[in-house]
């Protein structure tokens, strides 16, 4: 009876969160550990998470708060389509989009890394790096939709 009633209860957890829209901007892990990333890598000016859900890609985390919400760009979606790396060189900066691995071994996020001062191919190695440890807080985070195997990620 126990079993059955633990199913229940998280059977109707995840259909909460299934249903509940805005799911990915009240992801509180993510954004933790997207600032915690960002404050150990001064040199990184934006630093942002991105989620594949139904209806499109969206930004669930990042140090740029007015982008939380809002529909991912072409680069952070093509990254998280084609599994490779995107870089686009901006006025006095690099942007570099990585993918992200879900638990699940699919890209089902991407993180997009924007460095100023460094040559691009130092800034896209470091923003290889700074992923990998977006990647690495993510992956302790099953509540969370950018952690690739929650309600919103499927």
């Amino acid at each position: 009876m126990r079993l059955l009633s633990s199913f229940v209860l998280l059977a109707a957890l995840f259909a909460g969160c299934a249903s509940q829209p805005a799911a990915c901007e009240a992801c509180k892990n993510a954004q933790s550990v997207i600032d915690g990333v960002a404050k150990q890598n001064p040199d990184c000016t934006r630093l942002t998470l991105h989620c594949s859900m139904e209806g499109g890609a969206k930004c669930c985390a990042s140090t740029a708060a007015d982008r939380v919400g809002k529909a991912s760009d072409k680069e952070d979606v093509e990254a998280m389509s084609s599994g490779k790396t995107v870089v686009l060189d901006e006025a006095g900066a690099v942007d570099v989009t990585v993918p992200i691995r879900a638990m699940n071994g699919k890209f089902m996020s991407s993180c997009g890394v924007t460095l100023k001062g460094m040559p691009r191919d130092q800034a896209v190695a470091k923003a290889a790096t700074i992923a990998k440890s977006v990647e690495d807080g993510l992956k302790g985070c099953g509540d969370c939709c950018c952690a690739g195997e929650s309600c919103c990620s499927k």
